[in-house]
């Protein structure tokens, strides 16, 4: 197995989290256990991954790291603000059952946002002509990471099942009005363009990470693409939780409205078997990581209510086996 890098130390997760992979309101006893038996094998599976340390960086690049969405790319829909009462938001979470899509969501702006800091500390190393190498290699898996397994594994179950299953259960209710359907419609039509936008700024970080990396290069050369891998990277941060913000403030609460618990779990089953065994691990490392660091109780107690005892107990002992 391979061992974690100096470089990446903490910028990937330290835990793997389990609450994807199983919930206690299965249907049946055999949905449990085939659940658990699924834990189990992630348990023996030794699939290797890279972890990133935090950079240390001036404050200019931390602002850069971790701007806000802009203005132009937030979203208001009052026709779903008035079809939400205050108490349909209150319960919404408590009574959403596909909670693993949002944690993945979470977890790319958190993982973008560590691969921006990672960009700045990469290029100060070029700039200053310390450790040119491991750093730019550093930045090359970061960038593996985030883009094509991070990204791309929350893409995919977007494209196959998510998004074509809230657009079809928010358009085709009855009790909707029609002003109201069409605000959903809109939603889901802008989240699938703003996905299409994080693909343009995933594909440009790859090609400005293939210049950065080129040891023939000259330094200036290789430290602008790595501040347009910077760049891209907190742009990709701020689209995604601008989406985020959509589907927690709108589309969560209004699906937990709309669409029974038992039908949202029958669905999320679904979602688990996607994923398929060997990727969930480090997507649910990432998750648990994403909700750790964003100190929400009331987020962090969701994550542990889905998760049952003997996931709960192994998760110490993944912690070692990283």
């Amino acid at each position: 197995m391979r061992k974690n890098g100096d470089i990446f130390a903490d910028q990937l997760p330290r835990q793997i989290p389990t609450s994807l992979v199983v919930t206690r309101k299965a249907k049946t006893k055999c949905t449990k256990l085939r659940h658990i038996l699924l834990l189990l094998v992630l348990v023996a599976a030794q699939v290797p991954f890279v972890s990133c340390r935090s950079a240390s960086v001036p404050s200019v690049a931390a602002d850069l790291c971790t701007a806000k969405p802009d203005a132009d790319h937030e979203r208001s829909y009052p026709p779903i603000n008035e079809f939400l009462s205050d108490e349909d938001r209150k319960k919404g979470l408590k009574q959403f059952h596909v909670h693993g899509w949002r944690w993945h969501t979470a977890s790319l702006v958190r993982e973008s946002g560590r691969l921006c800091n990672l960009a700045q500390r990469a290029r100060r190393a070029i700039l200053e002509g310390n450790d040119v190498e491991s750093m730019t290699n550093a930045l090359q898996k970061a960038a593996d990471y985030v883009v094509g397994f991070n990204m791309k594994g929350l893409h995919r179950i977007e494209a196959d099942l998510m998004f074509p299953w809230m657009r079809d259960k928010l358009t085709s209710a009855a009790e909707v009005p029609q002003e109201t359907t069409k605000a959903f419609a809109d939603a889901m039509s802008q989240l699938e363009s703003d996905r299409k936008k994080l693909e343009e700024f995933g594909d440009f970080i790859k090609t400005s990470v293939n210049v950065a990396t080129d040891a023939a290069a000259d330094n200036t050369k290789r430290s602008e693409a790595i501040g347009k891998v910077a760049e891209a990277s907190a742009l990709l941060q701020s689209y995604a939780r601008s989406m985020m913000n959509v589907e927690d403030n709108f589309l969560v609460p209004a699906i937990a409205k709309l669409v029974p618990e038992s039908e949202q779990h029958s669905f999320n089953n679904r979602v688990l078997r996607n994923l398929g065994i060997l990727d969930s691990r480090l997507h649910l490392v990432a998750m648990y990581e994403a909700i750790e660091e964003s100190g929400d109780v009331d987020e962090k107690a969701l994550f542990e209510k889905a998760i049952p005892s003997i996931p709960q107990m192994m998760i110490p002992r993944w912690k070692r086996k990283l």
